[in-house]
Order: C-alpha cells, then sequence, then structure tokens
C-alpha cells in the first residue's frame, strides 16, 4: 500500500494532510509519521493542519515534546494543495474540516470504512488494527527507515493511547509496531508527555462533572454544559468510567453552536461505536470503536438543552434502562 501511496504522491508539489479535528495523539502521531516518509523518501515538506482545539495536556505536550508542527486548517487556502490525505478519520464522518468542493485523495484510517471513502484514489482502512499510528508505523518498517526519536515516539504514543492506555483491543500488529519503535523513542520525552501539568480549569471541570452527574443503575450521565475545550467530555467519561460498579458513561457538552458526547463501556462485548452512530441518527454524526466512542450535533436547529433530553432519552432505552423505575442517584 506505501507504494501505490507513495507513487501518487511523488509529482504533487504542495502535500497537505488532515487530521479529524480536536485532534488525539493517534491522529496527530500517524499525520507527522506520514509526513516523515514523505519527507525522508522524496524530500517533499508537507503541511499537517487540524480544526477545533488541541486540548488535552498530554496532547500540548507531545505536540511539543515532539516537534510537530501543526496549523489551523480553517486558516489555510486548500487551492495551493494538489494532494490532500486524510488520516484517522473519514469522509462524511463529521469530525473533520474539508471546504466544499475538496475531497482527499488518500484516506488512511482504522475505523469502520465508510462508502464516502471509496471515492479516494487511494484508501487503507483496517478496522482490525488499533491505530491509525500502526498502519503509518509499518508502513515505515516495510520502507526500512529509520525514525529519530522525535516521530517514534509520538507513532507509540499514539499507538499506545488508542489501544492499551484506552483499555480498547490491541491487535498483534500494534504490538508488534509498538516493539518496532519501543528503542528508538526517548523515554525522557514519553515521561513528559504522559504526565505534564495541569491547568487549573482541568480540575474545575472535574468539580463540575461530580456535581452535575447522575448515576442510573451501571450508567454515569454527565451534563458538562458549556466546556472550554470537546476533549474535556472525553476525559471526563474515561475519568468517571473508573468508578466502581459503573459499565457505562455518558458525558455532553457544548462549545459555540457544537455539542459534543463522549460514550464509554467497560465490556469488550458491546458495539459502543454503533450505539453511538444510533443515537445520533438523525441529529448529527458519531461513531467510534468496541469501548469508546463519540459524536458531535450542530446546534443550529435545536437548543442544547432539547438535545440532551433527546440523547439522554435515547441512550436509556439503547442500554435497556427504564427511567420510571431505576433509582437516580449523585455521585
Amino acid at each position: 500500500m506505501i507504494d501505490k501511496i507513495l507513487e501518487l504522491v511523488k509529482p504533487a508539489r504542495k502535500i497537505l494532510i488532515l487530521t479529524h479535528n480536536n485532534p488525539d495523539p493517534d491522529t496527530i502521531a500517524a499525520a507527522n509519521g506520514l509526513k516523515y516518509i514523505f519527507y525522508t523518501v522524496y524530500k517533499k515538506r508537507c503541511t499537517i493542519a487540524y480544526d477545533g482545539l488541541i486540548g488535552r495536556a498530554e496532547n500540548r505536550e507531545l505536540v511539543k515534546e515532539c516537534k510537530i508542527d501543526m496549523h489551523k486548517s480553517k486558516k489555510l487556502n486548500f487551492a495551493r494543495y494538489d494532494t490532500l490525505i486524510l488520516v484517522d478519520s473519514q469522509p462524511t464522518a463529521g469530525n473533520v474540516y474539508i471546504p466544499d468542493g475538496y475531497f482527499p485523495h488518500i484516506v488512511i484510517d482504522h475505523h469502520n470504512f465508510r462508502k464516502a471513502t471509496a471515492k479516494a484514489q487511494i484508501y487503507d482502512i483496517r478496522n482490525d488494527i488499533g491505530s491509525t499510528s500502526t498502519i503509518i508505523t509499518e508502513y515505515i518498517k516495510t520502507l526500512g527507515l529509520n525514525p529519530d526519536r522525535y516521530v517514534s515516539t509520538a507513532l507509540y504514543y499514539g499507538i499506545k493511547t488508542d489501544t492499551i492506555g484506552s483499555g480498547r483491543n490491541n491487535s498483534k500488529a500494534d504490538l508488534e509496531m509498538m516493539s518496532f519503535l519501543l528503542p528508538k523513542i526517548s523515554l525522557k520525552k514519553l515521561s513528559k508527555i504522559e504526565s505534564p501539568e495541569l491547568p487549573k480549569y482541568y480540575f474545575k471541570n472535574l468539580k463540575k462533572a461530580i456535581e452535575n452527574s447522575e448515576i442510573i443503575d451501571d450508567l454515569i450521565f454527565c451534563n458538562l454544559y458549556e466546556v472550554r475545550n470537546a476533549d474535556l467530555i472525553a476525559e471526563t467519561s474515561d475519568f468517571l468510567l473508573r468508578m466502581r460498579d459503573i459499565k457505562w458513561t455518558f458525558v455532553i457538552g457544548y462549545i459555540d453552536d457544537m455539542c459534543y458526547f463522549s460514550l464509554r463501556c467497560k465490556s469488550l462485548r458491546k458495539k459502543v461505536g454503533l450505539i453511538a452512530l444510533q443515537i445520533v441518527r438523525g441529529l448529527g454524526t458519531g461513531g467510534g470503536h468496541m469501548k469508546s466512542a463519540g459524536g458531535q450535533i450542530s446546534l443550529n436547529n435545536k437548543t442544547y438543552e432539547e438535545v440532551v433530553d433527546i440523547l439522554k432519552k435515547r441512550i436509556l432505552k439503547k442500554l435497556g434502562f427504564d427511567l420510571n423505575n431505576t433509582e437516580v442517584k449523585n455521585i
């Protein structure tokens, strides 16, 4: 696959690599790894772009420690680029900014295949692999390249956070690529990335999360209302899932005119990504993995309160809860 990708980009003058909105470590590392490949093989300079915010302290530290240059996609002129590549997302997923009239030439992702992706000239979609960084690392290994500690540390962390670190499934390929990268990473940088200093608003958000959470059987439903960045919603969902006797967490909040939600489950037997897609149908977009998922809904047609009410009813019905006969407790 990497040979086909290299053949396609060889004549390109300007390459734009897009991550999904509010980028996480996997999409950041995958984009950076792809940029490394193109520069090493063809000396081509690429632009990595994203929309939204790099919210989590760990993600900001990743960009800083691994010296990853990223730009806001809405500030770029897409017409300047003759090759557009999308990593860790797919067209119509609803979590990436691409102006009207443009479509990615190459799509690389590890989520479920979307029909629109078939329109790309080249696509590499592997939903049996735990992270997109694993796919990019395979490219690097296949080409016999020797990435430096910056690229290697980022890719290692990208794989780890999307598999082992998140409690999601990991494949044999994920573990093999982590083993390939391990001798090349900087343990000092990895330590700084994994244990960054946290801003005050992180702790204020935790306080708000506890105050606005309801325990419904083995589900925690948390309404964060307005949040500083979308990452706080997913981060809160992960944090609350650690509570004993809790199997599900659903956290929702909004930024400006966009509502975001995060759904988590401790069981591998539940298709959480499919559940997220089903409960958001007709409202917005959603999807994810076996144990974690999320979605986004525009608030242009409904108020935030209306969206919260609809999603709460849908998730309770989908999980088989009867709110009339189920005790609701505060944390």
